[in-house]
């Protein structure tokens, strides 16, 4: 199929495609239309897909009919909190300056591989397939202390100089069908359901405590009393939202290159 200015308007082989959340052009275009009295304030450029948020989705066209599907999210983040305080055991005049320092860290990664398969008549096309979820995150916390040993801890005493959440860690697969519908030269609405299970698992973790027992500084590391397993099938919403983060009915917006 072509445009009446001769541009293809279904993918073909070798065309990559970019996935994101549709609900706020649709807004906007109602919103313009001025349905439900709404002037269009509060339209919103689209975002990740429903269900994958910090997660880039994507495509790439083994044929007309066939695509690889791909998402793929590798976030970090860490953020660093000093308070300063004069040196309670410097007794000049002007005392120098000590730092407590809390680090703070967080990690997610999700990787997600499958197939899709096409089939359709003119700009209403239709889909269908299968793909693999995989998911890991963790986070830690570690505090730095400007005063050290017994000049900080009296006899009895104790702080937490570190402490981490268990590995978490998640697989799952899903099976999908939907519509897209082409508006425009590789540009389409799609709308998406499918069915999934996935197991997700969080480790106990471990706190690092420092301790002035009779004037003797100990440290011990001791493991969490808590962690997680979880197990889950459903119609989308179910696992693949609840065990992994991801999986659900989406509405998108899809643009071919």
């Amino acid at each position: 199929m072509t445009s009446k200015n001769g541009h293809e308007i279904l993918p073909q082989q070798g065309d990559w495609c970019i996935s994101m959340d549709a609900v706020p052009v649709v807004n906007f275009a109602l919103n313009v239309v001025n349905f439900n009295n709404n002037t269009g304030q509060t339209a919103q450029h689209p975002g990740y897909v429903t269900g994958f948020n910090q997660v880039l989705v994507g495509k790439y066209y083994t044929s007309a009919t066939e695509a690889y599907r791909a998402r793929v999210a590798i976030n970090t983040n860490s953020t660093k909190t000093s308070t300063y305080y004069d040196d309670p055991t410097d007794t000049s005049a002007e005392p120098g300056e000590l730092e407590d320092a809390v680090a703070n860290r967080n990690s997610t990664v999700i990787l997600g591989a499958g197939m899709e398969y096409r089939r359709g008549h003119n700009r209403l096309q239709g889909f269908y397939g299968a793909e693999a979820l995989l998911s890991l995150s963790g986070s830690s916390t570690v505090n730095t202390y400007g005063l050290a040993g017994a000049d900080a801890l009296a006899d009895g005493d104790s702080r937490v100089l570190s402490s981490s959440t268990g590995m978490g860690f998640g697989i799952g697969a899903r099976g999908f069908a939907g519509v897209e519908y082409f508006a425009a030269p590789k540009i389409s609405i799609g709308a998406e359901f499918g069915w999934g299970l996935g197991l997700a698992t969080t480790g106990r973790g471990t706190t690092e405590v420092e301790s002035n027992n009779g004037g003797t500084i100990e440290v011990t590391e001791t493991e969490g009393t808590n962690s997680m397993r979880m197990f889950g099938f459903g119609v989308d919403s179910g696992a693949g939202q609840t065990v992994l983060g991801g999986g659900t009915a989406a509405l998108t917006i899809n643009f071919h290159i």
